[in-house]
C-alpha cells in the first residue's frame, strides 16, 4: 500500500480528502488500522473516484478480517482503472478468502498478464492452485515465483506442502530445508521441516527441528506441543508430559494441548488430573476440527469420540476428506447436545463393546432424539463384544469361531484354587485389549492360575485355541475392513509364531512375504476361495455396522477362522517398506467417504 505517497501527491483531490488520506496515513503508522479504515468509510464518495485509496482501504479491510468489504472497494477501483493489477491481485486475495476461488483463480491469471515478472504474482496463483488440488500446476507456479526470487521463503513453504503431498517427500524436505537457511532465526522454518519429518515417521530430526525453533523463540506454542506429540510418540512419555505443561502454560484453551495432556496423565496412573483435562474440552463443545481438502466442503459429519473408552481409529480414515469434520467428546458424566443443524452425518466412533458398555448407551442416548444418519449406531456395537461375537457367528456355514466365555478373572482363580482342569490350550486374554496386549496362549493349569491371579479384578476372555498353521509352517492373518457392502482387503500378515501382528512380522526383510501380501491386496477372492468370501459376505449382514473390520484365516479345507470382529480395527498410510498397501489403503478411504456422502445429502466425492 502507498498511502503516504498518494497523499503527497494527490493534488487532484479535495482537501478534504487529502486531509483525511494524511490522517489514515498517520494512523496507519501508529498501528490502528481500525480507525483508519472508519475515517476513510467516513469518506466514501471522495475515494470511490480514486483507486489507490480505494486499493488502501480493501487492503486495510482484507488485512482486518474483513474479505466480503475488501471485495467491494477492490471492484470500486476497478470500475475507475480495469488494468490496475494491484486491485485486480487484491480482489482475487479477497475472493480465495470468501471462498469465490473461480473469481479468485481468474483475477490470478489476469494479474499475471501486468506482473507476469513479479514473483508474488506466481505466488499467489500457485498457493491458490495448491488449494483447488491442483498440485502439478501449483508447482509450475511456485517454481516460476522462486526462479523470480531467489530467497522467497512463503514460496519454498508453499512448495515444501506440494512437494511432500505428490508423494516427494526429498524434494519437500530441501525445500524446508532451503527455509531453514533463509531464515534460520523464524520459527516457522523449523516447524515446516519438523512436521515434514514427523509425517514422513523421522521422529529424531523431528526433534532436532523443533528444539532449533525452541532455541530461536523458547514459548512457541506451536513448537513446545508438537516436539511433545513427538516424545509421545518415542515412548518418552514424562518428557512429553513436561513440555505439553509447558505449552498450556502459553495457550491455556488450546484443546489439541489438552487432549495430548489428558492422555499423558492417563497413562502416569494421574487420572483424576487426566478427566478434568477431558471435561476442559468436553466443555467447548467441538474438541477437533478437520477441514476438507478443498473448498467448499461436500458436507459436515460430527464425529463422537470418548477417551475413556475405545474407539475406531479416524485420523487417517477421515484426512483430506471432501467433508468437513468435528469431533465431541462423549465422556459418561457429561452431556453431549447436538443439533441436526451441526452436521449432516453423525459418526459414532465409540467401539468398545467389551469396557465401559455404559458409555456406548450413553452415546445412544446422545443421538436417539436426533434425524440425521448416524454411522455405526451405538446399539449394534452393543453386540460385538468377543463372547456375543463368537455366538453370533458360530452358526454361518464355511467358518471356524472358536468358542469364547468371559469370565471374572477372580472368581476364575477361586475356581482354580479348589478344582483341577483335563488337558486344554486356551488364550487367555484382558477383555477390552487389542494388538496381542496381555493375551497369552495357556495349556498348563498353574500358567491359566497365574494369569488369573495377575490380573486383579480385570474380566477375561478365555478362547479355545485353534492352530491355523498353513502347510508350509508360517501363520498367516488376514485384514478385511467392511465398508457399507464393500469387502475391502487391507493387510496380511505372516508370523512365524500364532501371535501373528503385521508390526511385528519379518516381512519387512521377506520379500516373498510381501510379494504374497501384494498379490493377496489384488486378488484377495483368488486366496481365499469362494467359500471363504461367501463366508465374509455372511459375517457382514449378520453384524450391520456400517464399517468395521475382521482378522481371519484360512484352515486346511479353505475354511474362514475368524479371530476378530468389531469396528476398532486399525488402518493406516504409514507404510514405510510397504508401499504397495498405500492404494488399498486409500480405496477403503474413498469407500467410507462415499458411504458418507450417500448417507449424508447423496453426493459424490471424486
Amino acid at each position: 500500500m502507498r498511502l503516504k505517497s498518494f497523499a503527497m501527491s494527490s493534488s487532484s483531490c479535495s482537501p478534504m480528502l487529502v486531509n483525511v488520506l494524511q490522517n489514515v496515513s498517520e494512523l496507519m503508522a501508529s498501528g490502528n488500522s481500525n480507525q483508519a479504515i472508519n475515517n476513510l468509510l467516513s469518506v466514501q464518495a471522495l475515494i470511490r473516484e480514486q483507486p489507490l485509496a480505494c486499493n488502501t482501504l480493501a487492503y486495510l479491510l482484507l488485512h482486518n478480517d474483513r474479505p466480503r468489504e475488501a471485495v467491494t472497494w477492490f471492484d470500486a477501483a476497478l470500475v475507475v482503472n480495469p488494468a490496475d493489477a494491484q486491485a485486480i491481485t487484491g480482489l482475487g486475495m479477497a475472493s480465495q478468502a470468501i471462498g469465490d476461488h473461480v473469481r479468485a483463480l481468474q483475477c490470478y491469471e489476469a494479474a499475471l498478464v501486468w506482473r507476469w515478472n513479479e514473483a508474488a504474482a506466481w505466488y499467489h496463483h500457485g498457493a491458490l492452485l495448491t488449494q483447488l488440488g491442483r498440485l502439478r500446476e501449483a508447482l509450475a507456479s511456485l517454481d516460476k515465483a522462486i526462479e523470480l526470487q531467489e530467497d522467497y521463503v512463503k514460496a519454498f513453504t508453499k512448495r515444501c506442502q506440494v512437494l511432500s503431498a505428490l508423494g516427494d517427500v526429498s524434494g519437500a524436505a530441501l525445500s524446508a530445508m532451503r527455509c531453514c537457511q533463509l531464515s534460520p532465526n523464524d520459527v516457522s522454518s523449523w516447524l515446516l521441516f519438523g512436521d515434514l519429518c514427523l509425517k514422513h515417521d523421522d521422529v529424531q530430526h523431528a526433534l532436532s527441528a523443533y528444539d532449533r525453533g525452541l532455541e530461536v523463540a523458547p514459548n512457541n506454542f506451536q513448537c513446545l506441543y508438537n516436539k511433545a506429540f513427538a516424545l509421545k510418540q518415542v515412548g518418552q512419555a514424562a518428557a512429553a508430559l513436561e513440555h505439553v505443561r509447558t505449552a498450556l502454560a502459553v495457550e491455556p484453551q488450546n484443546r489439541d494441548a489438552l487432549l495430548l495432556c489428558a492422555g499423558l496423565e492417563h497413562d502416569a496412573g494421574n487420572v483424576a488430573s487426566a478427566h478434568e483435562y477431558y471435561r476442559r474440552v468436553a466443555a467447548m463443545g467441538v474438541a477437533r476440527s478437520y477441514l476438507a481438502a478443498h473448498r467448499p466442503p461436500r458436507f459436515r459429519a460430527m464425529l463422537l469420540f470418548s477417551p475413556l473408552s475405545g474407539n475406531t481409529p479416524y485420523e487417517d480414515l477421515i484426512s483430506d476428506a471432501c467433508y468437513d469434520a468435528d469431533v465431541a467428546l462423549v465422556l459418561p458424566d457429561q452431556r453431549v447436545e447436538l443439533r441436526a443443524a451441526d452436521a449432516d452425518i453423525i459418526v459414532n466412533l465409540v467401539s468398545e463393546a467389551d469396557l465401559r458398555r455404559d458409555i456406548v448407551a450413553h452415546v445412544a442416548e446422545i443421538v436417539a432424539p436426533l434425524t440425521i444418519p448416524v454411522i455405526n449406531h451405538p446399539l449394534q456395537i452393543l453386540g460385538t463384544d468377543r463372547q456375543s461375537i463368537s455366538q453370533r457367528l458360530a452358526a454361518i456355514p464355511d467358518t471356524v469361531v472358536p468358542a469364547t466365555i468371559r469370565v471374572e478373572a477372580t472368581a476364575l482363580h477361586q475356581f482354580l484354587s479348589s478344582n483341577s482342569l483335563p488337558t486344554f490350550n486356551l488364550i487367555a486374554r484382558h477383555a477390552g485389549t487389542h494388538g496381542g496386549d496381555k493375551m497369552e496362549l495357556i495349556s498348563d493349569l498353574s500358567q491359566l492360575r497365574a494369569f488369573a491371579g495377575e490380573a486383579g479384578d480385570q474380566p477375561l476372555y478365555l478362547t479355545d485355541f485353534f492352530d491355523y498353521r498353513s502347510a508350509d509352517g508360517f501363520y498367516r492373518k488376514y485384514r478385511f475392513i467392511f465398508v457399507g457392502e464393500d469387502i475391502l482387503p487391507y493387510h496380511l500378515a505372516i508370523g512365524d509364531v500364532w501371535k501373528v501382528h503385521h508390526v511385528s512380522t519379518r516381512m519387512g526383510d521377506v520379500e516373498w512375504m510381501r510379494r504374497e501380501e501384494q498379490s493377496f491386496l489384488e486378488q484377495p477372492q483368488d486366496v481365499l476361495g469362494s467359500k471363504a468370501m461367501a463366508a465374509l459376505e455372511a459375517i457382514r449382514r449378520e453384524i450391520g455396522l456400517d464399517y468395521f473390520g475382521i482378522d481371519c484365516s484360512l484352515d486346511a479345507e479353505g475354511r474362514l477362522v475368524v479371530f476378530e470382529v468389531n469396528a476398532s480395527m486399525l488402518i493406516h498410510l504409514h507404510n514405510a517398506g510397504f508401499e504397495y498397501k498405500t492404494p488399498y489403503v486409500l480405496r477403503i478411504k474413498h469407500a467410507f467417504e462415499q458411504l458418507l456422502a450417500r448417507r449424508a445429502i447423496s453426493v459424490d466425492c471424486r
